[in-house]
């Protein structure tokens, strides 16, 4: 009795094992991405995978802790490698996920379970990388102050009159601004703060300074807190430019030009010297073309 029932009870486990296998898997001829990851700058975002299909589509579902699982009408059926999901993410503070789901270029029986793969959870508001932000540099009458007049890059995201918010007006007060500056005679740098898109720097009169920005969201984590960094821009300077730049600078630019002529110069010698040199030795009989 005992025996039997264990055989009763090994014959359920396994075809309970067989069905689940066949469920989670669908249908396994079909290949799955092997490998899914978010591309997001400025909240334009892109989710990514591999490898390209052949033979095979892909479908991709979305869904958040707050939303519901949906599927982009541009990212069924696909033969392609990503999917645009901009215009769907817009609860920036919603955590995603998404299934990258492997089917038949024609599908049969729709109610049946295809293999897919899961991607990390994507938060639009702590993970799309922030652009670089430009500005402008006002000098006061003095010439001893600088101000700098930050603008934040577009966002993909569209407000209530249909354009584009800024990343300052989707950050509002979570968000701040700091720069890195320097004399353009020296390599030291110093930095400056502010919660608003202007800082003011104090300078030395008549000195230039170069500066390069950076917007930091002190909420997120280290590594996603700093934007792209701007261009530098430098401020103009009343001293001549041997002062500015120190004698040294002055000589190696005039030098450099001389040096690479001499180098230019010393070529060419050598070059004819070895082919002067190879006609000698490809001469009849071995006697150099002496006064030819």
């Amino acid at each position: 009795m005992e025996i039997a029932t264990l055989l009763n009870l090994g014959c359920f486990v396994l075809c309970f094992l067989f069905s689940q296998n066949g469920k989670a898997s669908g249908n396994s001829q079909l290949p799955v991405a092997t490998k899914v990851w978010w591309t997001s700058i400025n909240f334009k975002t892109i989710l990514e995978w591999e490898p390209k299909p052949s033979g095979y589509a892909y479908t991709v579902e979305f869904f958040g802790k707050k939303t519901d699982v949906q599927k982009s009408p541009r990212c069924i059926k696909i033969q392609t490698t990503e999917c645009d999901l901009t215009s769907f993410l817009l609860n920036l503070t919603d955590s995603y996920t998404a299934h990258v789901i492997s089917e038949p270029i024609e599908t049969v029986d729709k109610t049946e379970e295809y293999p897919f793969t899961r991607s990390d959870k994507f938060t639009p508001y702590k993970d799309t990388k922030i652009g670089q932000p430009t500005f402008k540099i006002e000098e006061n009458e003095a010439k001893d102050n600088i101000k700098l007049l930050i603008e934040t890059p577009l966002s993909s995201i569209r407000g209530p009159n249909n354009t584009f918010l800024s990343i300052q007006e989707i950050f509002k007060k979570d968000l701040e601004y700091v720069t890195y500056y320097r004399k353009a005679s020296s390599t030291g740098k110093k930095e400056a703060k502010s919660k608003i898109n202007e800082i003011d720097v104090p300078v030395d009169r008549g000195e230039s300074y170069c500066f390069t920005v950076n917007i930091v969201i002190p909420s997120r984590t280290d590594e996603n807190q700093q934007s792209q960094e701007s261009a530098t821009h430098c401020s103009h300077s009343e001293k001549p430019f041997y002062e500015e730049y120190g004698i040294g600078v002055l000589v190696g630019l005039i030098l450099a030009p001389v040096l690479l002529l001499v180098a230019i110069v010393m070529g060419v010698c050598c070059c004819r010297r070895k082919k002067n040199a190879n006609k000698e030795e490809n001469s009849p009989d071995g006697v150099p073309l002496k006064g030819v």
